[in-house]
């Protein structure tokens, strides 16, 4: 369990930082100081309680932390903040060439966040570290990272930006025209938990052959990676994959 694997680094087990919360309960401020120091965010939280995300939001929000708050300080994985599941398999490194490799997929989206008004933030920043303590060992651990499947990568920009632009092609890839169809048409205003229920279906299944040229997806790649990361900045999720398909799948 990523949760597990954070605490290890740290030398602590689920059951002392369970009896750390539980002897501290009714000192929220040691509990979300303790938290943001050693990145345990709301999801490790939920994992060592059993309580629910929600639960974990309400119980800072009514200490008086802001939601804002709570998000920058505690939802703080670098790539995703929810827990992926089955979906977890789709996040890898980006190993494709062509019009689908890192260098070709940043030419077209770079110039686009750097240089359009419309987004505030420097490309290159948008692959850092989310706080310094997480690159502070140059590694980047499971739980710095949110999935449990990648351990130990180092701690670069690249390698973050390869994780990200892997990751979307692994989604389209894994989406026919019919479900991509589907996924478009959904109203904006439609219910939430339809449109999650909807990509999760959809990215559970992969098709039994090749949907899109690389041409097709090196454009949706790309119009989607510009669109995630104005979002990234201009939101509270800091993950860079929080507002992917695959994180809407399971939020």
């Amino acid at each position: 369990m990523l949760t597990e694997k954070h605490l290890a680094i740290l030398g602590i087990t689920m059951k002392q930082a369970n009896d750390f919360i539980i002897a501290n309960i009714n000192r929220p401020q040691i509990i979300f100081d303790a938290a943001s120091q050693f990145g345990i965010t709301s999801r490790m939280l939920s994992d060592i309680t059993g309580y629910s995300t929600d639960i974990v939001h309400g119980y800072f929000l009514a200490a008086g932390y802001s939601s804002a708050l709570i998000s920058t300080k505690l939802d703080v994985s670098i790539l995703v903040n929810s827990d992926l599941g089955t979906l977890e398999q789709l996040v890898s490194f980006n190993s494709r060439e062509g019009v689908l490799s890192n260098a070709a997929l940043r030419e077209v989206v770079e110039p686009v966040i750097n240089f359009d008004p419309r987004y505030r933030y420097d490309y290159d920043l948008s692959f850092g570290s989310v706080y310094s303590y997480q690159k502070a060992d140059h590694i980047y651990s499971s739980g710095e990272l949110g999935v449990s499947n990648l351990d130990n990568v180092p701690a670069t920009n690249e390698n973050i930006e390869s994780l990200f632009y892997g990751s979307l092609i692994n989604i389209f890839s894994a989406l026919d025209e019919a479900e991509l169809s589907q996924i478009n048409a959904f109203p904006e205003n439609g219910n939430q938990a339809d449109f999650q229920s909807l990509l999760f279906a959809a990215l559970s299944d992969t098709p039994e052959s090749i949907v899109w040229s690389d041409g097709e997806l090196a454009d949706m790649v790309t119009t989607e990676a510009i669109r995630i990361l104005d979002k990234y900045w201009t939101n509270d999720w800091v993950g860079i994959l929080d507002h992917s398909y695959l994180n809407l799948a399971v939020v």
